[in-house]
Order: structure tokens, then sequence, then C-alpha cells
């Protein structure tokens, strides 16, 4: 039986990204695509920022459909054509990833998609242990656009929804300490007594006076990542140190990131300037905005590279981009995105790079997985919030 061929413009986008085209679709398609306008209409249909490492090469949009039209033409299975897609796609660039897995999401509720399995995300709370080391959970969830919360009376701290904030106008004359821990799977962000704006990303604990100490350094302790916003002062330096690693800081708009299990310190500075130093080393590596200072933890050379800071900094407005990074290393940012486990048993998968942008806030790992079921036929188990890909 023949199935007679697609010629509305979506219904051929929808089959190209479901992999469902036939060859006649796929030519039709290619036809259309012939057209600038047409081009920017797909484009803009599937929320597309680039097809694959061809488009990364700047690789003209007339070129591209003259590589599938030649594959088209040697080919006469369905099976070999997808394959060529694959192929010509190499990587796959984690294809409806990096349009935005909510167009996914649409896809599936529409009915073209494969069934979702529930992932129950570990309940950690967000913690706050003051001074005396008693721990005080905050709960976003239930202060969500309510008035604010009084935390600490005495201190004068105070929550607002997803947000700490600290007050200066206390008695306090000597260092007391907070600290604030955020579990995988979650973001808070705490505005310090001097009106500096920490935004602290999943699996991040913060160390931090509740108040600062005139003439004296500001100094916060990280371990994870945190965007800082610091409020300028001419007499007071401003430091983040973690693990053996400080940035001084200068008024200024930057991003840190120092996990514990990875073996890179990232640094990546939008406004103003900082410099990098570790106990190891009286040198002082100092930053331009826009560009990335990346700390080797084993021997602490510090290696700076012109970057784009989006590609660092846009988890604060809850997007994650991924670009050029291997499968490894997207499972273990999954990991601490959603607060699940996964472990990989596709280990040919594990070193192939892949480019993804994920709206965390509005997509849920069961988007992530269900997209590698159809596109990669990769299998995958659940159980609770554990996940194994095989």
């Amino acid at each position: 039986m023949t199935t007679k061929a697609r010629e509305n413009f979506e219904d051929l986008a929808i089959a190209f990204v479901n992999q469902n085209a036939s060859i006649e679709d796929l030519k039709i398609l290619i036809k259309k695509l012939e057209s600038i306008k047409n081009i920017e209409l797909f484009k803009l249909y599937i929320k597309i920022n680039y097809y694959s490492v061809y488009a990364m090469n700047e690789m003209e949009s007339k070129d591209i459909i003259e590589v599938i039209k030649g594959k088209i033409n040697k080919e006469s299975k369905k099976a070999k054509m997808l394959n060529i897609f694959k192929k010509t796609f190499k990587y796959a660039a984690l294809f409806i990833m990096a349009f935005g897995l909510g167009y996914y999401s649409f896809i599936n509720d529409l009915g073209y998609g494969v069934e979702v399995q529930k992932i129950v995300p570990k309940a950690d709370d967000i913690v706050l242990t003051n001074e005396k080391g008693e721990e005080i959970v905050l709960k976003n969830d239930e202060y969500k656009n309510k008035s604010i919360i009084t935390i600490d009376s005495k201190n004068k701290v105070v929550q607002k929804s997803n947000e700490l904030i600290y007050d200066s106008n206390t008695e306090i004359e000597e260092l007391v300490y907070h600290n604030l821990k955020v579990p995988y799977g979650k973001r808070f962000d705490i505005y310090l007594s001097d009106g500096t704006k920490v935004y602290l990303n999943s699996g991040t604990s913060l160390r931090y006076p509740v108040k600062f100490i005139k003439d004296n350094p500001r100094e916060v302790f990280l371990d994870g990542e945190a965007f800082f916003d610091v409020t300028e002062s001419d007499t007071d330096l401003f430091i983040v140190s973690s693990d053996d690693i400080s940035v001084e800081v200068y008024g200024t708009r930057f991003n840190m990131r120092n996990y514990p299990e990875d073996y890179i310190s990232d640094i990546v500075l939008v406004k103003g300037s900082v410099g990098i130093t570790n106990s190891q080393s009286d040198k002082v590596t100092e930053l331009t905005p826009g560009f990335k200072g990346s700390v080797n933890k084993e021997n602490f050379l510090v290696e700076t590279t012109k970057i784009n800071t989006k590609l660092y900094t846009s988890w604060i407005n809850g997007e994650v981009i991924f670009r050029n990074e291997s499968f490894n290393q997207i499972v273990k940012k999954l990991e601490r995105l959603y607060n699940v486990t996964i472990i990989n048993n596709h280990k040919s998968m594990s070193r192939e790079l892949f480019n993804a942008n994920i709206d965390v806030e509005n997509e849920k790992i069961e988007d992530v997985l269900s997209y590698f079921n159809q596109i990669y036929n990769i299998e995958y188990q659940t159980f609770k919030n554990k996940i194994i890909i095989n």
C-alpha cells in the first residue's frame, strides 16, 4: 500500500522532526525549502537554532539542501533515508532539544511521540543553617507569590518567594555566618547585607556573613555554582573562595562553577573585572568581560578563553544551553538539574558531542528521555528517581 505524500508545510515539518516522513515527503519538503522564506518559516516553526554540525560550520542553507537531495537520489528505502539524515546531521545535536523540548512535548501531545514514564525526583529541601547550627527548611513553593516571611527576626532575615534577603541595619558588629544549601533539582537566590545578589544553582552551598563588617574584606565560601551581581565598594574587597581557589572582585557580574566532582573550576566574567588566585601560588590571573578562566584543580594552571557568556549564565533564567558537550557531561548536568540518578550503560554515546537548549522550568526529564528513545532508539528503565540507560 502506497502512502500519499503530504503537501501541507506544517505536516511535512512534523513528519520530518518525528522521522515519519516518506521519501516523497522529503522531496516535497526540500522543494519547499528552496525558498528562503520557507527556510525561515521552517526554522521558526520548529524553534531551531541550527540544524547540526553543518550549520555550526556556517554551511549555506542551499548547500545543506543539495547534500540532502543528493542523498535522496541515491536511496530508495525509508530506513536508509533516515540513516542518511542521521549521518548528514552528525551527532544530531540533540535535534529537538536544540529547538526547545517544549516543541517536542507539543508533538507528544498530538499523539506523535512515545508514551512517557513518570519519574519522581528526590524530595530534598533547601536548608538554611544559622550561627547556632540550627537548620531551617525554606519552602519556596509554598511562599511563591505570597507576602514576605520572616525567617530570622534577630538577624533581620526575610524570605520573599525564592529569595532570601539580609538587612544591613542590624546591631551585629562581628562576623556571624549562615550557610544555605540548595539541593539538586532546585535553585535559590540571596541578597547579602551589602545588596549583592547571589543566584545559587542546583547542588550548591554558600557560607556567608549575616552582615559584612566595614573596612574588612567581604568574603563568602562557595561549593557548587553561583552567579554573583556584586555591589561596588571603594574600600571593601569582595572575595569568593572555593576550595583552594579565590576570586577577588571589584564590583562586577560573574559566574563561578566549582563542583567537587569536576576537575576544572570555571569563572566567567560578564561585567567589571576579577582576579583569580589559588593557595599554591601568588600569581593573579585577571579576567576582562567576555572571558572564561578555567582552573585545573590538580596543578592550578589557569587557561583563559574568549567565550559567549550566555552559554554559562543562561541558567539563572531557567534555561540550560549545551554546546559541543559530551553525553557524559550532559548526563552529569541532567542529574543536577532534575535531581535524579542516571546510570549510562550506552557506552558508545559517552563521548559523542551534542548541542541542546533546555527550558528547565517547563520541560521535564521525561521529555529528554523520550527524545533519546525515539530518535536514537535508546532503551531506558526508571525506578522512581533512578534512570538506567541501556
